[in-house]
């Protein structure tokens, strides 16, 4: 047998993550079910073919017009019917109404058959019948004390009008009939588009194929003489209307005229010439006050300039900010006396006569420069205060023009309103008054839909179809059989295949152990069926556990001593210890096998474990050879109250150091993981242990809590054997029990 390593790749176990031949063996391991649910589906469909009573259903189909005949301007009274979705939904709702309901049933006399009007139907006596009423008498009163009314029958009473909702015991029943039957004829009635076109299919469907053609046909026409009705009150309705209002309009055409020419008389307007007039001389003052503002924009600019050189500057800002050809002329003058100066600084001293007359000179000069400034500042503030009084003039007149504009648009305004008032009321008027002649002149009654199909008569059954129940029973079979299959699959908290527990795990699964009558594994039956069968595939399960575990010593440099333990009982633990060193003794190889389950052996007290380590019983005492093979086992031995004391015994320990040198292989049978702390304590002791998995029993939970524990303790796991699987046909497609289930394979067993 191959060992099977992790596959880092693969998914966890759950149903989602299984491969096809896995969810086809889950399948064929529960075939029964499916079977089971088809037959029952199967019986159920026949029986149903033949109680059930054949009804026919006649169709018809019914086309909306886009566009019709156009002879007069009809759609400006009466508009068609815009072809969209929501129409066509809407004339879906029409032809399903009521009311066309009740007149198609009033029309045919459907009232007076049987199958509309059940009550007409002879009344048999029925078991289920008189239960009921039975059950009904028994409930009336306490239905009735709890809404706090009398028992008896309750009348209507309506605190209305006298006389508007009186109906007597008769009518009332009459009218609840009539709603039965409407009811009743409507849940047989199926409408509907056709696809995206505006084709309405009409169906009907009763046990008789020519009440199904008259009634579905009766319903069209209806439907027709429906839309037909519709514009024919409209139009009615259209001429009253109008009129009623034409009278009304024409009283407010009068008033809004007569508004009109009592504003003309009242105001002083004579033309639309006295605005233009104003408009024009607004305008040309506009354009005096525009050059006003420039001229005086640029006085400023000058008057500012000749000020801010005099503050900043002194006397001297006469040079920078006034022009002039006074100015100018001094300007030169003053250049002419500065050279001067300055050539006869350079031969005479600051007080020589000639130096001093020149100094009086540019200072006579500089003083004149400055009275010509200031007087042409004076100018210039003169200039500015008459261009800002040009400026107020000009716009004095402006406003006084403005204020005669708005007095005249303000009237002009009010007139223009009441014109258009006039106006629109005489375009109202005159468009009532030219409706109301069209449709004093329409007497054309066109439906924009017409019956495309009328139906014909059915001739087989719509209901039921035989073949289509016998799909629904393969379907439904299949279906309920794979949903039971899926809930049971669900409810199972082992692991379904060797491939979902490496998976899962990550540890690989050296083994998968077929399962085997319990009469061939209980007490002394495992011996002689490993005798018997020495070469079967359960025993060749066990060799290629040993196989496994030789390659995993040899590539870790490990020792011989092997520790088999489960997480819970009863999962073949012990069975797999005894099987495997029975297997490999009778092999040939030196085997010892030490129960260490001290507290629930399943064998008979005899001299053992316990013994040999706290009560000092020789060795050749606890261990017991097999007969007709080289397997040594040493039994747990005498009953202790602390198991822990033999488990953790530096003798034990010794001991098992000691075998390990002498036999091929130590296989040391531990209690389970999660029941006690046995299972972690000899793990030290072991170079190797395997996790015993039972097949679909073992919970996934269980399993993982028992390897984080035995990791805790640093135990080398070098894999896990599921133990009792069920070989089935699906088994071949597994590479794990391929060797078990093809029948190729059996020469080798």
């Amino acid at each position: 047998m191959t060992t099977f390593r992790h596959l880092p790749g693969r998914p966890g176990g759950d149903l989602m993550s299984l491969s096809i031949p896995q969810l086809f063996a889950i399948f064929w391991r529960r075939k029964a079910i499916v079977i089971a649910t088809l037959a029952i589906a199967f019986c159920i469909a026949i029986v149903a073919n033949g109680v059930i009573t054949p009804r026919y259903t006649a169709s018809a189909t019914i086309i909306v017009e886009p566009r019709q005949k156009n002879v007069i301007e009809i759609e400006s009274v009466v508009s068609s019917l815009p072809v969209s979705l929501e129409t066509m939904q809407s004339e879906v709702q029409i032809i399903q109404s009521p009311t066309l309901a009740r007149q198609v049933v009033d029309g045919l006399g459907l009232a007076a058959l049987v199958e509309f009007n059940p009550s007409l139907a002879p009344r048999e006596r029925s078991l289920a019948r008189e239960l009921r009423s039975a059950i009904k008498g028994v409930f009336r009163p306490v239905i009735a004390l709890l809404k706090d009314e009398p028992a008896e029958e309750r009348s209507v009473e309506l605190a209305e009008t006298p006389g508007t909702w009186d109906l007597n015991g008769e009518e009332a029943q009459q009218s609840r009939g009539q709603t039965r039957i409407v009811n009743r004829f409507l849940r047989n009635l199926d409408v509907g588009i056709q696809g995206s076109s505006r084709v309405i299919a009409v169906s009907y469907t009763t046990e008789d194929p020519l009440l199904s053609q008259q009634v579905v046909n009766a319903v069209a026409q209806e439907y027709i003489r429906d839309q037909v009705r519709l514009k024919t009150d409209a139009l009615a309705g259209a001429n009253t209307f109008l009129s009623g209002r034409i009278a009304d309009l024409r009283a407010d055409v009068e008033a809004a005229e007569r508004a009109v020419e009592e504003f003309r008389a009242s105001t002083t307007i004579i033309s639309e010439r006295d605005g233009e007039l104003l408009a024009e001389q607004t305008f040309a003052l506009s354009r005096k006050h525009l050059d006003a503002k420039l001229e005086l924009d640029t006085v400023n600019e000058r008057l500012a300039r000749v000020q801010a050189a005099m503050r900043s500057r002194g006397q001297t800002a006469a040079f920078e900010g006034v022009q002039s050809t006074v100015i100018d002329s001094l300007r030169l003058e003053e250049m002419r006396l500065r050279q001067q100066e300055s050539q006869l600084l350079t031969t005479l001293g600051d007080r020589h006569p000639s130096v001093v007359a020149v100094r009086s000179e540019l200072d006579k000069r500089r003083q004149q420069m400055l009275e010509e400034a200031q007087s042409l500042l004076a100018s210039l503030q003169n200039e500015k205060d008459i261009a800002q009084q040009r400026v107020s003039s000009i716009q004095a007149s402006l406003d006084a023009l403005q204020q005669d504009s708005d007095t005249l648009n303000a009237a002009q305004i009010e007139l223009r309103a009441l014109d258009r008032e006039a106006e629109a009321t005489r375009e109202v008027f005159a468009s009532f008054l030219n409706r109301y002649k069209q449709t004093e002149q329409i007497d054309f009654e066109q439906a924009q839909s017409r019956i495309l199909a009328l139906a014909s008569i059915p001739t087989s059954p719509s209901f039921p179809k035989t073949r289509l129940n016998y799909a629904m029973a393969l379907v439904a079979g299949s279906g309920l059989g794979a949903l039971i299959i899926l809930l049971l699959e669900l409810s199972v908290r082992g692991y379904r295949g060797p491939e979902e527990l490496q998976s899962t795990l990550g540890l690989p699964v050296l083994a998968v152990i077929p399962k085997v009558a319990a009469r061939n594994l209980t007490g002394f039956g495992l011996d002689r069926f490993l005798g018997e069968e020495p070469n079967s595939a359960f025993a060749e399960a066990h060799k290629s556990v040993f196989a496994a575990l030789r390659v995993d010593r040899r590539a870790l440099n490990l020792g011989n001593v092997l520790l088999a333990t489960s997480s819970v009982p009863n999962e073949g633990k012990s069975v797999f210890s005894r099987s495997l060193c029975h297997s490999l003794a009778r092999a040939g190889m030196n085997v010892l096998l030490i129960d260490c389950d001290l507290r629930a052996s399943e064998q008979e007290p005899r001299l053992g474990l316990s013994d040999f380590v706290l009560a000092d019983c020789p060795l050749e005492q606890a261990v017991q050879m097999d007969e007709g093979s080289s397997l040594s086992v040493i039994a747990p031995g005498t009953r202790v109250e602390d198991p822990l004391m033999v488990l953790r015994s530096p003798k034990l320990s010794k001991f098992v150091r000691a075998a390990a040198e002498q036999y091929d292989l130590v296989c040391i049978d531990a209690p389970p993981v999660l029941a006690v702390s046995d299972a972690a304590t000899l793990a030290e002791l072991a170079d190797q242990v395997v996790m015993i998995v039972r097949w679909y029993k073992t919970p996934k939970n269980f399993v993982q809590a028992s390897i984080d524990r035995l990791r805790k303790g640093r135990a080398h796991i070098a894999g896990t054997v599921m133990t009792q699987a069920k070989i089935t046909r699906s088994a071949k497609l597994n590479p794990y029990t391929v060797g078990y289930a093809d029948r190729s394979f059996r020469k080798y067993y």
